[in-house]
């Protein structure tokens, strides 16, 4: 952006004037705060002079917001477009239709802030009989006709329809923040609505501005099978300037109009060695003098992103000793505000940093405070009452209180293990909050250098198109319980097969040969052709003539096997997997599997013998011919199917037997017999499945496998199709097999892959540790008459992290349940690991917390407890609370466990911990 951008501002709000740099002292900077002098470079003097309230005027939408309204009634659409430029205008008027048409719609947010602000905005606009709440801590006037709620409450709906085998009942379901389909955590939720969203549901995705917008319109026609388009706008709503602030006080340009950094601004670096991402002996930049410059310069409010959140709060006493001047009119608006808000939520009335709001109308926000604490300093920031905010990157996804200045002062970010580069996307959501649409003319991103600061860094990302949105689904528990209550496991395969990851991975593979809407084409197209078929859709048509052409190879190869096995002795019978036997130079083996027919049958075979066992620690493998065979042994060596060759060298180390025992020839004559036997049912079966198969009596059964050659091309076009997609998905559906195959082991899954009655009650506990969860129940070491232990224990599953707080609080009560729930536990533990899956931390200062709070202990004592921030703890309380509502599902199975946690949920939210309304 040039300065003559803004050569001709509409209005300009007042302010004392800029004062430039001396032509003597510009370029001579220190970084010493004594010599701090604000003042502004001369270059800067016609962009600032673009500061100042937008003229009023009736509010005219922009082409693509009209444009998205128009589409969404022939098609789904996917908007990006940047933060703050009036997605929701869409969405508005999207439901606006749906509601006047009679029809229903659904409106899912990320956050339950998020979903509380829409619902007020919401009722405001359509009526609050018309608009109705589903996050979890609230339900309220769920018959009305616009549910707003969070994603994952629309997903559990979702679940709930197929396993009733219903619908959804809604018409239209609006995503917003659909950029979350990248986040790590919470991505696989979104891309579960849109994979098990009734195609009749029309969609609209709202987007902050990603890469790969496209992208993500084509993988919804490749689900869905209707057409979705994309709708992008990269115009931001108030245009955006990039600073730099050098430590001496003068402001300048962060870029040059010519491209690159701004020349005083590549010198200092250059002389300094700034552009160092990390320099030593840390320290905080010197807030205060910020402050100063950009009150100079008429550039608050502002807000500042911090690495932490004690960067946060201690930078509240730093900006006292910038004396920013505070109009009195705006004091007293100010302090009306916050007695207002207090009268409401008295326990605010003791918060540490309440004296910073009301005397410097500064504040800090991050996830240590009361959700409470933040929605006031939210609420303040809205209207114009602050100065400054100090908070984490957090705030910038989600959280709707645009200052005209953002500033940076460090180029990385926490991401929950290490400090990681800032991405462009980072980057974006930040700078999305400068500039106040309607309030300012322009916004401004000051970037202030420190020890963790790579400016040339950020100049190279302020351009940068951001990253693109990659998949993040993955299997879980709690995902394969609700989704065989309504599918079998083939279906959920090709549940599987529908995933954001498998369409990427068959773009990225098939390059300009993009897979367009997959295997759909061809199934639509053989609709029409099928339709006086025995099949119910195209898709059961093409998997029942694979199934069919399985059946009878494998049919043909049995009845070899069994001819085979009719003509030898039991020899071959006996050689199977772990087997001891000696050749023919009376060398000892164990057989890993029989291989080859007829003259070619032999075994692949590890050896006993000492000195040719392991070659370089590893097993030596041979094959022999079945007629090398000198004499076959009672001992059967139990071998691993997996785990690689030092493995299967280790267990055959520890299992070779000293004196093995010959098979006598009657024994080796019965376990011919059984093999012969074993062959004859296997045979049976497969006779009568195909003659169970639709197929037998199907009118087009033989033109389906290759006398009607249309019907015969569309039917291969399709198999393959699927074939690609299954095998882009195979590292998700072997994923899915290894979580069935434990819940089968643990008996919560049948044979089939249908859920028995345990997995079925399981099923309904939608959080985040159900099988230990349900363990913990079915070994009735939950308690069901104490909810203040109920709620202790459970917290255990919720919190992730170690603590190092001391446990002053572990009671005897506490100690005993705690010890009899991880003995139940231990088992079933055990064997997660062995399968490779992780098991939670459990630590007791979250148990001893919750125990605490519920027992009704002061707030400030139970945080003392914890040994963590307030919000910290009411997090835990929150998500403590969310788990026990998991369990009032359970009424029809364990009444009394049901009636046990709405007791526990009733004595944990209280205030503070109470849902900011």
């Amino acid at each position: 952006m040039t300065p003559a951008a803004f050569k001709r501002p509409r209005k300009r709000k007042p302010s004392r004037k800029p004062r430039e740099a001396h032509p003597e002292t510009r370029g001579r900077h220190e970084e010493t705060t004594a010599r701090f002098e604000p003042r502004i470079n001369r270059r800067l003097t016609p962009v600032l002079q673009a500061i100042g309230v937008p003229e009023a005027a009736p509010f005219v939408p922009d082409p693509f917001q009209v444009q998205a309204v128009e589409l969404l009634a022939r098609h789904d659409v996917v908007v990006s477009a940047p933060t703050g430029s009036g997605k929701t205008w869409i969405a508005e008027q999207a439901i606006r239709v749906a509601l006047d048409q009679g029809q229903r719609a659904w409106y899912a947010s990320p956050l339950r802030a998020l979903s509380n602000s829409k619902y007020a905005e919401f009722g405001e606009l359509f009526g609050p009989e018309r608009v109705g709440i589903l996050t979890g801590e609230r339900k309220e006037n769920v018959n009305a006709p616009l549910i707003v709620g969070t994603t994952e409450i629309l997903r559990n709906q979702l679940y709930d329809a197929m396993y009733r085998g219903a619908d959804l009942d809604s018409s239209l379901v609006v995503l917003d923040e659909a950029h979350f389909l990248g986040d790590p955590e919470r991505g696989v939720v979104w891309e579960e609505v849109i994979i098990y969203l009734p195609r009749r549901v029309r969609l609209l995705l709202l987007s902050a501005t990603v890469e790969n917008a496209d992208q993500i319109a084509r993988w919804l026609e490749f689900v869905r099978d209707e057409s979705c388009v994309t709708v992008f706008s990269d115009q931001r709503p108030v245009p955006l300037f990039p600073l730099f602030l050098f430590p001496d006080g003068e402001l300048t340009p962060l870029n040059s109009s010519r491209g690159g950094l701004f020349p005083q601004v590549r010198h200092w670096l250059d002389k300094e060695g700034g552009s160092r991402p990390r320099r030593p002996a840390p320290h905080m930049p010197p807030f205060a003098n910020i402050l100063r410059a950009l009150d100079h310069a008429d550039l608050l409010p502002g807000i500042f992103f911090l690495k932490s959140r004690s960067d946060c709060d201690n930078a509240l006493a730093q900006a006292a000793a910038s004396r920013l001047e505070i109009d009195p009119q705006l004091r007293r608006r100010l302090n009306a505000e916050v007695d207002e808000f207090l009268e409401r939520y008295p326990f605010l009335a003791n918060h540490p940093h309440l004296g910073y709001l009301r005397h410097l109308h500064v504040a800090a926000h991050h996830a240590g405070h009361l959700p409470h604490w933040k929605l006031m300093v939210e609420r303040l920031m809205q209207r114009g009452l602050l100065k400054t905010i100090f908070s984490t990157s957090t705030v910038a996804a989600g959280v709707n209180f645009p200052a005209r200045t953002v500033v940076i002062t460090q180029s990385d970010r926490f991401n929950g293990r290490d400090f990681v580069d800032l991405t462009a996307t980072d980057l974006l959501q930040m700078t999305g909050r400068a500039g106040r649409r309607g309030m300012d003319n322009i916004g401004f991103c000051l970037v202030a250098p420190g020890p963790y600061q790579n400016v040339p860094l950020i100049a190279g990302l302020m351009g940068s198109t951001p990253e693109p949105i990659q998949s993040q689904l993955h299997i879980n528990f709690s995902m394969v319980l609700n989704l065989l209550l309504s599918q079998r496991p083939a279906e959920v395969k090709q549940l599987l097969g529908l995933s954001l990851a498998t369409f990427q991975r068959l773009e990225e593979r098939g390059g300009s040969q993009r897979p367009a809407t997959g295997p759909q084409q061809a199934l639509k197209a053989l609709s029409a052709l099928l339709a006086d078929s025995a099949c119910a859709g195209p898709e059961e048509a093409v998997v029942r003539r694979r199934r069919r052409r399985q059946l009878e190879n494998l049919r043909r190869r049995l009845e070899r096997e069994r001819d085979s096995a009719s003509q030898r002795s039991g020899l071959w019978a006996s050689l199977v997997r772990g087997r001891v036997f000696m050749d023919m130079y009376g060398a000892l083996a164990a057989v890993l599997r029989r291989e080859g027919e007829g003259d070619q049958a032999g075994m692949l075979a590890v050896s006993l013998v000492p000195d040719r066992r392991l070659s370089k620690g590893r097993p030596r493998l041979d094959f022999v011919p079945l007629d090398e065979v000198a004499g076959v042994f009672q001992e059967v060596l139990d071998l691993p199917h997996a785990g690689g060759g030092r493995m299967l060298a280790q267990a055959v180390l520890e299992q070779i037997p000293a004196n093995p025992r010959p098979l006598a020839p009657p024994q080796l004559e019965d376990l011919g017999q059984r093999e012969r036997q074993d062959l004859e049912e296997r045979l049976t079966g497969v006779v009568e499945e195909l003659g169970s198969l639709a197929c037998e009596t199907c009118p087009l059964a033989g033109q389906c496998l290759d006398q009607r050659q249309e019907l015969h091309q569309l039917m291969d076009q399709a198999e393959a199709a699927m074939s690609r997609v299954q095998e882009e998905s195979h590292a998700f559906w072997y994923d899915f097999v290894r979580h069935l195959e434990f819940l089968r082991a643990e008996g919560f899954v049948d044979a089939q892959g249908r859920l028995l009655p345990d997995g079925v009650w399981a099923s309904n506990l939608r959080l985040d540790q159900p099988i230990l969860i349900a363990e913990a129940i079915r070994q009735e070491a939950l308690p069901q008459e104490d909810p203040v232990l109920l709620a202790a224990l459970v917290a255990l599953f919720v919190d992730d992290r170690e603590r190092d707080a001391e446990n002053r609080y572990l009671s005897q009560r506490l100690n005993e349940g705690f010890v009899r729930l991880r003995r139940s536990l231990d088992g079933i533990q055990d064997r997660m690991r062995q399968w490779g899956f992780e098991t939670p931390v459990m630590p007791m200062p979250a148990a001893s917390a919750v125990f605490a709070w519920a027992l009704g202990s002061e707030f400030s004592d139970v945080v003392a407890i914890f040994g963590a921030g307030e919000g910290d703890l009411a997090n835990l309380v929150y998500r403590t609370a969310d788990n026990l509502r998991q369990l009032t599902s359970l009424t029809h199975t364990h009444p009394r466990l049901a009636a046990c946690a709405r007791e526990a949920v009733d004595l944990l939210l209280r205030p503070p911990v109470v849902v900011p309304i």
